[in-house]
């Protein structure tokens, strides 16, 4: 698709996530060598492997609260979270990828590694507290004590398994070179998320993507080259948070050229950010009806949801 001066690379992971990733990398290692030096060398070991068990249940916490805060929102719908495979989902993951499957932000394998991962991790920190105080947590005795190691020391085995044989390889080493430097940069060419049409909405709606109108309009050329200007420039004004500014280059845009479809749709979702929920309700049907078959017409109706619900909680 083309797009108006579209940046070169995406953002795939934030600074923030990129920082989680190698924390947790760096405690699964140090976690691993310390359980195999505790077992021979002992004492030293055992309190090394005991630190960092801790700091990496904290971890695990954080990483949990950040996903709800931010990655697991009630405005968001299942399929945009990393970590929640559903219906034709779980379906591929047994049979693979099908010719006529949805390509939406996350492939199905990514979201099942991911939760993969969550699983063990939490089985695994689970048990490591139970282990470090087993009276406060109701372990009845040495015998269940014995067993509570042995399903820990599983955990830690499954988890490895895991990364090694399925993350590291399917994630990693199978990945075109641009996506394996993803992982220290938080950036992938252009070209890789327009693979992915549930990615692109994404960005299209954030306005970090603009395309370039289907049909000109009717204009002069300099009218037209205008209505583009005023487009970026209120994508630019709206990533500032200067919702006013962006919403007066929209609404002149859309003077210019009533039938420019993306122009509405950014106009509605700046008024919505700007607090004004009835204008940008109003906007929001006005793209509906105008293009219902725009592909971000799914996204505007699910904003529509969000801002009736906003409106019910208000009134309750």
């Amino acid at each position: 698709m083309n797009w108006i001066n579209p940046p070169g690379t995406i953002r795939r992971f934030t600074w923030h996530q990129v920082a989680q990733h190698w924390a947790a990398s760096a405690l699964l290692g140090v976690l691993a060598v310390s359980a195999v030096m505790s077992g021979t060398v002992g004492a030293p070991w055992g309190a090394v492997h005991v630190t960092v068990g801790m700091i990496g249940a904290a971890l695990i916490v954080y990483h949990l609260f950040a996903l709800v805060a931010i990655g697991a929102r009630y405005d968001l719908s299942p399929e945009r979270i990393a970590f929640l495979p559903l219906g034709w989902e779980w379906t591929r993951l047994g049979r693979g990828p099908g010719p006529t499957d949805p390509v939406g932000k996350f492939a199905p394998e990514e979201k099942g590694d991911y939760l993969a991962i969550l699983a063990w991790s939490l089985l695994l920190a689970g048990s490591g507290l139970m282990l470090r105080w087993p009276g406060r947590l109701g372990i009845p005795g040495p015998v269940s004590y014995a067993w509570l190691r042995a399903a820990h020391a599983g955990f830690a085995a499954a988890l490895s398994v895991h990364i090694l044989c399925v993350h590291v390889a399917g994630r990693w080493l199978c990945a075109p070179a641009p996506f394996r430097r993803g992982i220290f940069s938080g950036r992938v060419p252009l070209e890789f998320a327009e693979k992915r049409a549930g990615w692109i909405s994404e960005l299209v709606a954030a306005g970090t993507l603009v395309p370039v109108p289907a049909e000109a309009p009717e204009e002069t050329e300099r009218e037209s080259l205008r209505v583009r200007n005023l487009l970026e420039a209120g994508n630019r004004l709206a990533q500032k948070e200067q919702y006013g500014e962006a919403c007066a280059a929209f609404e002149e845009a859309l003077r210019l050229f009533p039938e420019y479809a993306q122009a509405r749709f950014n106009l509605a979702v700046a008024r919505m950010k700007e607090g004004r929920a009835e204008l940008a309700a109003d906007q929001f049907r006005l793209f509906i009806e105008m293009d219902p078959f725009n592909p971000m017409a799914g996204k505007a109706k699910d904003l529509l949801e969000t801002i009736a619900r906003g409106k019910g909680e208000t009134s309750r």
